[in-house]
C-alpha cells in the first residue's frame, strides 16, 4: 500500500505543481474534473442508502460552482438562485415520484464537494497564487505525513474510534507538528508580510480543520458501507479519499490570507 501511494504521489505530485503554475483555464479544467469527479463518488454512495439525487442537477451546479470562481466568485450569488430554482423545477416536473430529500442531498453535495474545491481557483487568483495553493496542499500532506509516521510508532489511544478505528490521537498530534513546522517555514518565506506568529496558529488551525475533514468523508463511507470513495487514485482510492482534507484546508487558506490582505491595507 505505502508503494502504491508513493508511485502515485511520483506522478501526481508533478502533474499538480504544472496545473497550478499554468493556472488560469487550465487550473479550472483541473478543478472542474475533481469537482465532478468527487460529487461521482458522493452520489454512489448516498444512492447506496436508497436514495436517487439527480444527477444532472449536481454535475450542472458543480460546474457552475467552479466556473464562478474561475470569473473570481461574483456569479456566486446568482449560480446560488439558479440552483435553487432548478431544485424546484425539478420537483415540480418529476411529482409525483420524486423526493424533495434527493434533490436536497444533490444540492448539498454539490456544495460539500465543488464549492469548496472551488478554493483553490480562488486561492490560484491571487497575487501570490501559485505560493498560496501549494500551502494549501503542503500543509495538508505534512499532515497526513505527520499523522500517519506517528500513528504508526506511537499510535495507542483511538481518536474517533466508532468513524475511523486507526486513527490515534498520537497520530492527530503527529500531524499538527508536521504542520506547524511546514507553516513556520513556508509561511513567512512565501508571504513575507506576515510573521511566523500569524503561522503558527494557523497551520494548527488548518491541520486540525483537514483532520476534521478526513473524520467527515470516513463517517459518509461508513454510513455508506463502503471502504473508499472510488479507485480513481492507486494506494489512495477516489477522489474524495485524496482531497477530503483540501475540502477543508482550501477554503481556510483563502479566507485567511484574504483577511490579512485586508487587515494589513
Amino acid at each position: 500500500m505505502l508503494w502504491k501511494r508513493v508511485a502515485s504521489a511520483l506522478v501526481g505530485v508533478p502533474l499538480l505543481v504544472a496545473v497550478v503554475w499554468a493556472g488560469g483555464w487550465a487550473m479550472t479544467a483541473a478543478v472542474a474534473v475533481l469537482a465532478v469527479g468527487g460529487f461521482y463518488e458522493y452520489l454512489q454512495m448516498v444512492r447506496r442508502l436508497e436514495t436517487d439525487p439527480p444527477a444532472w442537477l449536481g454535475y450542472g451546479i458543480s460546474v457552475a460552482l467552479v466556473l464562478a470562481a474561475h470569473f473570481g466568485g461574483e456569479p456566486l450569488p446568482a449560480i446560488a438562485a439558479a440552483a435553487g430554482l432548478a431544485f424546484l423545477f425539478h420537483i415540480v416536473m418529476a411529482y409525483p415520484k420524486v423526493k424533495p430529500a434527493d434533490g436536497a442531498l444533490a444540492f448539498t453535495g454539490a456544495f460539500a464537494v465543488a464549492w469548496l474545491l472551488s478554493h483553490l481557483v480562488l486561492l490560484r487568483r491571487l497575487p501570490n497564487g501559485v505560493e498560496a495553493v501549494l500551502l494549501a496542499f503542503f500543509l495538508t500532506w505534512a499532515t497526513d505525513t505527520g499523522a500517519y509516521f506517528a500513528g504508526r510508532s506511537l499510535g495507542k489511544r483511538p481518536l474517533a474510534a466508532r468513524v475511523s478505528p486507526k486513527k490515534t490521537m498520537e497520530g492527530s498530534l503527529g500531524g499538527l507538528i508536521a504542520a506547524a513546522l511546514v507553516g513556520v517555514i513556508l509561511g513567512p518565506r512565501w508571504f513575507p508580510a506576515y510573521s511566523w506568529v500569524i503561522w503558527l496558529p494557523f497551520s494548527l488551525v488548518v491541520s486540525a480543520l483537514g483532520q476534521l475533514g478526513d473524520l467527515a468523508e470516513s463517517a459518509l463511507k461508513r454510513i455508506a458501507g463502503v471502504k473508499d470513495s472510488g479507485d480513481l487514485i492507486p494506494g489512495h482510492g477516489g477522489v474524495l479519499d485524496r482531497f477530503d482534507s483540501i475540502l477543508w484546508t482550501a477554503p481556510a487558506t483563502y479566507y485567511f490570507l484574504r483577511l490579512f490582505e485586508e487587515f494589513l491595507r
